[in-house]
Formats: structure tokens, sequence, C-alpha cells
């Protein structure tokens, strides 16, 4: 935290994080990730080399050959994003007649599960108790993607879309490879269900009412089978978990849906084996068949009022058992305690288990009656600043990746955050806390935009991101922190 006090009781928060992915993907270049000038002539080199290059290549070298963007690991996700905030902090503190306070804040753990905002935001209120101060607005600093002149990335996100990760272990009954009919493997709805949901918008049916703006679509972060050691038997059940991003303010809608394309893919992969079991016996020219039905769709706290009915306590054994082996991910730990519960609460047929795992992103939004006036303010700054800097900067509803946005401004309802608690198996117990430790302030995203970020060819936008960026903000923060009576 670094806070800038002036004149009043005003402050505005600015806020990014400072963690990257790694720099594997560099290959060669990798000992030059860090260093972007170096990083962009190895890479001009490099591309000039090739006898054929990618249309992403040929975008890359475009680029790099203009001079318009600089490459390196984290230029864009998410250091210049915090550069611009500590130089609207720098240019604030130069005024000695400042009015107002800013606050900045670099927070870990974006990447993971966001624990460095959840720390912040507990602390945010206490700070202003302490300091006397009244926060105006949130501005997030994270960047955006944009492939084409930065028509989309030049934007300011009065929202934020909510992420929710659902998973399924699904559930078949192991038999000699020799013979498979005899059993089912739970890869074949595994595979179809895959199948369908990745990257379809169009499987989880949700609307879209806003032209031009569409969240990414669902894609599998897990899928593996749960044996831990080779024989010569199919699996006994496979774990699936699916990153869906969507504009939807209730998960609950979003995880019915998903339970709906579990359901059908246990149908469809049981007709499917009932039609290989009897297209193998006519060949063998005898009696060959799969003696096994769809089962249940079966939400994960059954399973566990289940097996704790066999062995009191072992839900919390098995937590602890989980967390011990893999202390830094939630989603591994999920996928151990379910197996576990099922294996002692064996299911009948080809079934499926259903719940949540972590993290939770809630989708974020401005208050239609509370953040009214700052909506005007926001649209004429806007107006303004474009016609001086001849830009065109303009708003957008949600920012399209998950940020720290949910944690300040979340759009959901204790009943939400209920559901989501009931459906997941690792305790997370900053859901008791979502909305408490919200603040009552309008949050918006003002970042730098660029191109391929978490790739080897990410890079920003030069200009926008050290030029126009800082003014712009600077601009809409002295108007926030300036005693207007509607603001």
């Amino acid at each position: 935290m670094a806070f800038a006090p002036g004149e009043g009781n005003r402050c505005v928060v600015l806020s990014g994080h400072y963690d990257v992915v790694d720099t594997k993907n560099y290959g060669a270049l990798e000992p030059f990730a860090f260093d972007p000038e170096t990083l962009g002539k190895k890479m001009l080199q490099s591309l000039s080399q090739k006898e054929t290059i990618s249309s992403s290549e040929m975008l890359l070298k475009k680029d790099l050959e203009t001079g318009a963007f600089l490459p390196g690991r984290g230029m864009l996700d998410m250091k210049s994003g915090l550069a611009a905030g500590i130089s609207v902090l720098a240019r604030f503190l130069g005024n000695e007649k400042r009015k107002g306070n800013l606050l900045f804040l670099a927070v870990p753990d974006e990447e993971g599960s966001s624990a460095g905002m959840k720390a912040a935001r507990r602390t945010l209120k206490d700070f202003a108790a302490s300091h006397n101060i009244s926060y105006r607005a949130v501005i997030n600093l994270d960047a955006t993607v944009d492939f084409g002149d930065g028509a989309d990335g030049k934007a300011v996100f009065t929202g934020s879309v909510s992420k929710l990760l659902p998973f399924v272990l699904f559930v078949g009954k192991p038999s000699h490879a020799g013979a498979p009919f005899e059993g089912i493997n739970p890869l074949i709805p595994a595979s179809i269900f895959v199948k369908e949901i990745e990257s379809n918008n169009e499987c989880i049916r949700a609307r879209f009412p806003i032209p031009g703006e569409e969240p990414a679509p669902p894609s599998v972060l897990y899928f593996r089978e749960m044996r831990t050691r080779y024989d010569v038997t199919t699996p006994s059940d496979a774990f699936c978990a699916v990153n869906i991003i969507s504009f939807e303010k209730y998960p609950e809608k979003i995880f019915e849906r998903f339970k709906d394309l579990v359901r059908q893919s246990l149908v469809n992969a049981l007709s499917l084996a009932k039609e290989r079991a009897s297209a193998y016996a006519r060949r063998r020219n005898e009696h060959v068949m799969v003696n096994f039905s769809a089962g249940d769709v079966v939400d994960v706290k059954e399973i566990v009022k289940n097996a704790e009915h066999i062995s009191p306590g072992i839900l919390d054994r098995l937590r602890q058992a989980a967390e011990s082996k893999f202390p830094d991910d939630p989603v591994q730990q999920t996928a151990m305690i379910v197996h576990e519960l099922v294996g002692l609460a064996p299911l009948e047929g080809l079934s499926a288990v259903v719940g949540i795992a972590p993290p939770f992103y809630a989708k974020a939004e401005l208050d239609e009656t509370r953040d009214k006036d700052f909506l005007l303010y926001l649209k004429d700054e806007i107006d303004r600043f474009n016609k001086d800097f001849g830009e065109s900067i303009r708003i957008r509803p949600f920012f399209p990746g998950i940020s720290d946005m949910s944690f300040l401004a979340p759009a959901v309802n204790e009943e939400s955050l209920s559901f989501v608690k009931e459906a997941s198996i690792v305790l997370q117990p900053d859901l008791e806390k979502y909305l408490e430790d919200a603040l009552d302030v309008p949050v918006i995203n003002i970042g730098p935009w660029g191109r391929e970020y978490h790739q080897a060819g990410e890079r920003v936008h030069r200009r926008y991101a050290f030029t126009v960026l800082p003014e712009f903000i600077s601009r809409l923060c002295n108007g926030l922190l300036v005693d207007h009576e509607k603001l």
C-alpha cells in the first residue's frame, strides 16, 4: 500500500496485481523474458530467420518492427497497469495544492485465487477509519487483449465477468482391458462431455444481451482418470473441472446447465457403448452386451452424507489428507476427496458426481441507483478526454477475464453464495464474508491493452500504456477528488 494524502477526506483507490505466469514458453529466448528491449531484437532476429511463419507470428513481427509494442513477460499482465498507477501517484504527489487522497494497492495471487485482494479488502475499511478518509471509487488496472487496432482495448470496464469452476467425477465399472464390455469405462462419458463443452458457449445456453459482448467460452482445466498406478484394468472414475466465464449473476443457473450436460453425456456414453458392443458381437458371431444403465447425476453433498453414515468424520480426515498432499491446489484436493468418498460409498451403474471447486469469482457491476451520477461523470470525462487527445476510449460493460473487481464490487446474493459453499467439497471460508468485505463504492477497470498475455508473444501497446493511460487516469482521479455535490 502507498498512501498519498492531500486536502480533504475524499480518496480514490488504484489497484493492480503483480504476479505473473512462468517463462518456460519463451524457449531459447527465456533468458531475455524480463529484458523487453533485448527480447524484441532477439524475437525479430528469430522470426526473420524462419522460412515460414504463422499468422500470429506475422502479427508479432509487424508489431515489433513498428516499435508500437513492447514485449516481455508481465509487460501486459500486469506490470504496465501497475506502472500507470505509480505514475498517477507520483504526479499527484508533485502537486503541493492537491485535493483529496490516493491509495495505491499492489496485490499478489490474482493468477491463483486472488488471495492478495481478499486480504487487502479486509483492511481497506480499517484503513479508511484510521486515516479519516472516504473512498469515492476504485480503479482496477488490469490489462486487456486486442488483436486489432485497440478499439476494444481502449476501454473503461464498468463490470467484470463471473467465474465458476464446476467439476464432475464420472464413475464407471472397471473391467479387464481384454473384456471391456464386462464393465464400462468412465472415460467414454468424460470424453463425450469434454468434446461438447470445450470452447462452446452454446452448450451453456447463456444469453448475451449486449451486441458485440460475449464472454470467453468454457474451457476444461482438469481432465484425468484417478488411478495412481498401472494395471490392465480400465479406470474406475475420471475427473473433469471446467472454467466457465459468464455474465450470469446467479451461479446456480450455470451449475444446472452443467448438470444437464453431464446427464446427457451419460446417456450418450451408454448408447455408444451398446452400439460398439453390438458391432463387436456381430464380428465375433457371439452374444455380447452391456448390462448397465445410465445412473444418476449426484450432488457431492449426497455422497458426503452417504460416506459419513458409513464412516463418521471421514470428510474432515480426507480434507486434512488432501491439503497435506496438495497444499496449493484446491482443485486437486477436490478430486482426491471425491474419488475417495465414492470408493467408500459406491454408485450404481454409469454415474457422475458434480460439485463446485475453488475459486469462485462473482459477477461485478455498478449499482444502478448508487452509481448513477458517477456513470454520468465518467461518460462526460471520457468524451472530454477523447476530444482533447484525439483518442477513442469507450465504456464497455464487462471486463472479459476474471479480475479482482469481483471481490470489490460483487453482484451476488447470500443465497447464491450459500449454494456455492454447499456444492463445494473443499472449505472456502472467504465465501462467508464475500459481501461483508465488499466496498460500497463504484469499481471500474482501466488498464493497458496489448496481445497474447501468458504467451511468448506477450506485448503491450507502448503509447497507450505509458502516455495515454496515466494521463487519463490522472484526469479521472482529479475530477473524483474535487468536492462535487453529486459525486
